[in-house]
């Protein structure tokens, strides 16, 4: 059948409608795509760009504090020149890395105009590990004795307000648990968190005051050898019992910080954890002390009394490597310095020991043989009984007795 020219017109029209339409959607397609790959372009081209600023934002960084670090510690080099790494264990009873964590852990309370914080601290530490003012102190710091006794005191003082806190505090409730267990592990005296100890520090005969001879240091020590209560401001003229009734432990015993937990009893009951003392300190709930020989001891006693004896030595040999590290307190001193420096002696001494820093045996050479005086033992009387404390002793006896021999 023919067509007529008319429907060859529409024919050709609608092709023509249809082949623009196709292109027309192909051209939106292939610009769509072409669209989405420019625009992922620029995403991964800004992406990089960014990722370079911040890169080298990240660099420029590191060296801003690389310089400020290389700043800061420029002043160790031309001081640490000086000595050879066993000559700050014999000069300042520490390693080298130790020395420079103490400096910048005081350097913000030493960091003034004069003499470098570096310089102070070491003054300071060789002071504290001497006995008398070395002359080779003068020869490597060329400094009189006016500066090196100022020195002193501002590093005792920074040491005492800054790591303190750190190195030199009671435990928390939550660390009791543990401390009594790292004691009886090691000295065999169960539900103890310490033992008290105590030794004179002499004064020089320009300071002393009234008949005042001594100040004396008492603390309390670890089962781990570590100093967690440490003052030295009463005169040796005091005895043991008034001084412990003076000082702060009495009150952290009074307030009940000392209380065990329900959940971990001794004996069947939520005692008290105890610290352990000699007999011129008073029985107390929390204050176990040895039975007395007067009369006579029966072989429980006895065996109680070992038992206690070998749990105070720790105390005993604390004190002992405090004194050789830091022999200054074997020395007179100043009686306005010394309850400053002992404190700061106490934090040295547990900075050094958690730290494992090496102790040397020849620092006890004469210390051990020293002739310490020996300090009054009359229990104070207006110290108040414990009439708790004679039954928990006596059960304490009993627990050791049904152990066996040590």
């Amino acid at each position: 059948m023919a067509l007529d020219e008319d429907t060859h017109l529409l024919l050709l029209m609608h092709f023509l409608i249809r082949t623009t339409r196709r292109n027309g959607l192909q051209n939106v397609m292939q610009h769509s795509k072409s669209e989405s790959r420019r625009r992922r372009k620029y995403r991964l081209r800004t992406y990089h760009l960014h990722s370079q600023q911040q890169i080298m934002m990240l660099l420029l960084l590191r060296e801003r504090q690389m310089r400020q670090y290389r700043a800061i510690h420029s002043s160790h080099f031309p001081f640490l020149r000086k000595f050879k790494p066993g000559d700050f264990l014999e000069r300042f009873r520490m390693s080298k890395d130790t020395f420079i964590y103490l400096c910048d852990r005081l350097r913000n309370s030493l960091n003034r105009p004069g003499i470098t914080p570096e310089e102070k601290v070491g003054i300071a530490l060789w002071r504290l590990s001497s006995k008398n003012r070395s002359p080779s102190l003068n020869q490597n710091f060329r400094e009189g004795r006016h500066v090196v006794n100022r020195c002193l005191k501002e590093v005792c003082q920074a040491i005492v307000t800054i790591l303190k806190p750190i190195h030199l505090r009671p435990p928390d409730c939550q660390s009791l648990k543990d401390t009594a267990r790292i004691f009886n592990s090691r000295w065999g005296f169960p539900h103890c968190v310490g033992a008290l100890g105590s030794f004179p520090i002499p004064l020089s005969s320009n300071s002393r005051r009234d008949s005042t001879r001594a100040l004396v240091l008492h603390a309390v020590v670890d089962g781990q050898g570590l100093l967690w209560e440490a003052c030295a401001c009463y005169p040796d003229n005091m005895s043991s019992a008034t001084i412990l009734e003076n000082s702060a432990l009495w009150e952290l015993a009074q307030e009940k910080r000392l209380q065990t937990a329900p959940n971990y009893p001794f004996l069947g009951k939520a005692h008290n954890y105890f610290l352990l003392a000699n007999s011129s300190y008073p029985l107390q709930s929390w204050l176990l002390t040895p039975y007395s020989k007067v009369g006579g001891l029966s072989l429980r006693e006895e065996q109680y009394n070992l038992h206690l004896q070998r749990a105070l030595s720790v105390a005993e040999i604390a004190l002992l490597r405090l004194r050789a590290r830091w022999q200054c307190l074997l020395a007179p001193s100043d009686y306005k310095m010394v309850p400053t420096v002992a404190l700061a002696c106490c934090v040295l001494h547990n900075m050094c020991e958690t730290l494992e820093q090496r102790f040397d045996a020849r620092w006890l050479e004469g210390v051990e043989t020293m002739d310490l005086p020996v300090l009054p033992q009359s229990v104070c009387q207006s110290c108040p009984k414990d009439f708790q404390a004679e039954s928990i002793r006596d059960a304490v006896c009993d627990y050791f007795s049904t152990q066996g021999k040590i």
